[in-house]
Parts: structure tokens; C-alpha cells; sequence
């Protein structure tokens, strides 16, 4: 995922265990050679003690300026550099963008991340044929739902009765300046969910015991769009007519839009039958890194239960007992690295013109930060990707093996004595950011940490790792829960990826399951 910037589904199954177990592995078998028929469903009936496997799901966008050209922000960067606009973005590596030499040579492209044909190679996002496939794949592999990485932009104001703005979610009621073309008064849009549109049209649209259960990942982590929102009120983008009077994003219209978006989930997705919620239909939401979110709500004086509360109080407007909010969290553990830690506020530089940027301040250490998250409101946390453990570093496979064990004991055992609050053990399968540039982004437009490319699972390692997770999970069973978390289905510009490619085939999908299928 960015950083500048899945339960159980329940199916009957008419053959025996051991006559699935074989169809589903001639279906591989089939899926290899190219030949699958997925007419065919393969049920996935699981156990009330077995796992539920979730898995994240990364959307890619379009970064051509000219909407007539689909230039994929995935497809654009592996296989080549002209066109990557991460290498491009001042915001990221400074004002020349990544700068190759003999150092840092560019080692691409990546063409071993190329899906694999029954996919379409390097397809559309938005192709319903490749999502049904998608779906499929996770489902006849043991994977029960798929928490889908949701960005949305607060800065966006639009008119509801100009031409494909219509389209967009509005709640309805809410004020509109019919003058202006119904000009909103709340602004604010889902970003980058057209993947997201086609994906649910295609999963309605297959049998039920064949559907997969989906999750909202929440991303509020682009200090870009904190920026963009904190511009709406500029005195040039009033002149610029872009904006009005009076439309200033001030703690009033934060609160409005923060209601906006919980009335998006509520009104959109929430009634929806595959949406992923709990025992007690309350649905379940992922936070990711809540840190951002908390920091930047400080600036009005807000906190994070602030905004969780809200969004609890609408949701049972809505009709819905609540939410069960998980937050995605990882970050530093030493004192030497506190300058990196988690932020809780942020200040502008000036006052006065705080769109041109701040400062996040009061840094905490992960394990100063997690015993926070239970009177935040969350129930339960999770890890998109740890790149370390107290002072160890990933820089291989095998280290990435040996930060995850610690922060899975630690965790655990933390939270062991508490069963309203779980640790959802999380999985990883590498991380590699060479196509993006490489670790971390640096203005000086070299990454800062190269040697951290380079941690690489295969299916042997990868299935030991989701072996242990398993372990750990049943150990703490009573307070976990029964949720493993994959990181991740597609994040092809970090390297970690599980979707069949030509360079490793449908052998992640294979170990997942070999562990955790039926």
C-alpha cells in the first residue's frame, strides 16, 4: 500500500472430503495447463475451529492525465520506468524524482510479476471476467473474504446535476445549492473504486455458496489529501473560483464529512449480503493505520474515539447494531527510531496557511501506541506488513519469519487475558519495492534502505510461515479469535503479492491451501 501514501462463508458440500480435496487439486492442476472450467464450484466448508483467512486487496488507478489513455499505476511501473509516476513524483523523491547511477541502478523491469493468461496478463482492472477469476482463485484456495484497501478524499466538491458527477454517493437529504448545478455542501468521494464497483457486481452475480465476504480496509493515510483538504479553505483557491466563501474546512465540515463517508458504508455497503460482519451483524471495518487519522482529527481537537463514536451513532441510525472496528497498525519499537514512530498530532507550520504543510508530532512507539487502541474503540488489531521487531530488521525472508514470531508472541500474550479485544495473527509473503523505487522514498530521490528488497519468500517458506501462523493462532484461540490476515492479494509495487503471476504460478495459493483449505 502507499505509505507517502479479509468470514466465514458458509457452503454445502456434496462430495466427500477426500473427493474434494481431489477435484480442487486436479483443479489446480487444470488452472496450471490453462484448461480450468470454472463452471464448476468448489465449496468451502470449514469448521467452526478452523481459520478464516482474510487476505488485502490493493486497487491500482489510473495515472495518465488524458482520461482516453488507461496508463495502470501497477502495469506502468513493472514493466518499465518512463512511465511510473511514483518515480516521477517530487512529493516522494524530491524535485527530480528517483535518480538511477551506478549505486542505485534501475534493475527493472519486472516482468516475472505479470499475471498469469487466464488473467489476461496485465489486465483492466475493471475487466468482470478477470475480477471473476479473482474470486474464484481466493474461494476454491480456502480464503474466506478479501478487506479491500478504500481511499477517499475529503477535498471534493462536486455538483450532483453535472453529467457523471450524479453518479456520485450523496446521502440523501443532505444540502445541495441547486443553483449551482446541486453543488454539495458536504464535500468528499470515494477514490479509486471502480475496481471496487465491478468486483461487487461480479460477486452478486454468482451463486451464493460461491460468493466471497468483503471488508472495508480503511486508508486515511495520505498526508497529500490532508493538504488538499486544509486547501479548500485558501484564499487562492477561492479566487480560483474553485471553491466559495464559506466552504472552509473547518471542525464543523470535518465532523459532516467524517458522517459523510460512515453514510457511504451504511448506505452502500453495509445492507449488501456478502459484507463481512459479525455474529451480532455488526460490520466489520479495518482501520488502517489509525495513527494518521488520530493525529490529523487533533488538529480540530478532536480525538480518534471522537470519530469512531460518530460513526458508531450513525451506523445505529442506519439500523445496524454498531461496528466492529480492527485497527492495522505496525511501526518502530526503539528508542533510536522514535523520531519515525507513531504521530497523535499534527501542527501546521503556519497557522495561518496550513494547507502548505505541518508537522506530526508526539511519536509513539508501537508498543506505547497499541495499549491505546481498546479505548480508541477499536475491538482488535491486526498488521499489514511489520518490517521489524524491536531492533531486528527484515532483509530476507527469514528475518521477515523471525520479526513476525515476535510481534505474534508479544501481541498474544498481551491480549491474552482480554476476549473483547483480539489479535487477528497476520502473514506476509515479502516485500520488494524496487518497481516503486525502492525502500524508503528520499527526497535526495534515493531510497534509504535498498538492502530491505530483497525479502523473498517461495512456496516452501512461505507455507512454513503460514504453518506457524496457524499455530499461534489456535494457541490463543480464545482471545484471537480465528482470523488470519494475508497481506496481500496483489501489492505489486511492494512485492508482495499472492494473485498467480508468471514467475511464481499458483504456488502461494497452493500453500494457502495446503494449511488452511478443505
Amino acid at each position: 500500500m502507499k505509505r507517502s501514501v479479509l468470514f466465514l462463508i458458509l457452503g454445502i458440500s456434496i462430495l466427500s472430503l477426500s473427493s474434494c480435496e481431489e477435484k480442487i487439486n486436479q483443479s489446480y492442476a487444470a488452472q496450471m495447463a490453462g484448461i480450468t472450467n470454472f463452471q464448476t464450484p468448489i465449496s468451502n466448508v470449514k469448521a467452526e475451529d478452523d481459520e478464516l483467512v482474510g487476505v488485502y486487496f490493493m486497487p491500482s488507478w489510473n495515472t495518465s492525465p488524458d482520461p482516453a489513455i488507461d496508463r495502470d499505476s501497477f502495469w506502468s511501473c513493472i514493466t518499465g520506468r518512463e512511465d511510473c509516476s511514483n518515480l516521477k513524483n517530487p512529493g516522494i523523491w524530491g524535485p527530480r524524482g528517483r535518480i538511477y547511477n551506478a549505486r542505485y541502478p534501475y534493475e527493472g523491469p519486472y516482468l516475472e510479476r505479470k499475471p498469469i493468461a487466464e488473467l489476461k496478463g496485465f489486465y483492466k482492472r475493471d475487466d468482470p471476467e478477470v475480477i471473476r477469476k479473482q474470486l474464484q482463485f481466493m474461494k476454491q484456495s480456502g480464503i474466506d473474504f478479501f478487506a479491500y484497501n478504500w481511499f477517499y478524499g475529503r477535498h471534493y466538491y462536486y455538483h450532483l446535476y453535472f453529467g457523471p458527477q450524479s453518479k456520485i454517493y450523496y446521502p440523501e437529504g443532505w444540502k445541495i445549492d441547486p443553483n449551482r448545478d446541486g453543488r454539495v455542501a458536504v464535500p468528499g468521494l470515494e477514490e479509486w473504486a471502480d475496481q471496487l464497483k465491478v468486483m461487487l457486481e461480479v460477486n452478486a452475480a454468482l451463486p451464493e455458496n460461491e460468493q466471497m465476504k468483503w471488508a472495508i480496509n480503511w486508508c486515511d493515510d495520505s498526508d497529500e489529501r490532508w493538504n488538499l483538504w486544509l486547501k479548500i479553505g485558501s484564499p487562492e483557491t477561492i479566487n480560483a473560483k474553485a471553491n466559495y466563501e464559506g466552504e472552509k474546512p473547518d471542525k464543523v465540515l470535518y465532523l459532516k464529512v467524517h458522517e459523510k463517508i460512515t453514510r457511504q458504508w451504511t448506505d452502500s455497503y453495509f445492507k449488501r449480503g456478502d459484507y463481512l460482519k459479525t455474529a451480532d451483524g455488526r460490520p466489520i471495518v479495518y482501520f488502517y493505520f489509525p495513527q494518521d487519522a488520530e493525529s490529523r482529527a487533533a488538529y480540530y481537537g478532536l480525538t480518534l474515539k471522537d470519530l469512531l463514536d460518530l460513526s458508531q451513532e450513525t451506523a445505529k441510525k442506519a439500523g445496524f447494531p454498531g461496528i466492529k472496528f480492527i485497527a492495522v497498525t505496525a511501526g518502530p519499537m526503539q528508542q533510536n527510531e522514535r523520531a519515525y514512530g507513531l504521530p497523535t498530532v499534527w501542527k501546521p507550520k503556519n497557522p495561518n496557511r496550513p494547507w502548505e504543510g505541518g508537522t506530526y508530532q508526539k511519536r509513539q512507539l508501537l508498543q506505547e501506541y497499541v495499549p491505546r487502541l481498546k479505548a480508541m474503540g477499536f475491538e482488535g488489531m491486526t498488521g499489514y506488513v511489520y518490517h521489524n521487531f524491536m531492533e531486528k530488521d527484515n532483509k530476507s525472508y527469514a528475518d521477515m519469519r523471525e520479526t513476525y514470531r515476535g510481534h505474534w508472541n508479544m501481541w498474544s500474550e498481551k491480549f491474552k487475558n482480554d476476549p473483547n479485544f483480539e489479535y487477528q495473527v497476520p502473514v506476509a509473503m515479502g516485500w520488494d519495492m524496487r518497481p516503486a523505487g525502492g525502500t524508503w522514498p528520499q527526497q535526495s530521490g534515493f531510497p534509504s534502505e535498498p538492502e530491505k528488497d530483497r525479502v523473498h519468500s517461495d512456496k516452501a517458506s512461505f507455507t512454513a510461515k503460514l504453518r506457524e501462523a496457524q499455530q499461534i493462532s489456535r494457541k490463543y484461540r480464545p482471545t484471537n479469535g480465528n482470523t488470519v490476515m494475508i497481506c496481500c492479494w496483489n501489492e505489486y509495487l511492494e512485492g508482495n503479492y499472492i494473485e498467480p503471476t508468471e514467475g511464481h504460478g499458483f504456488d502461494y495459493l497452493e500453500a494457502i491451501k495446503e494449511v488452511f483449505g478443505n
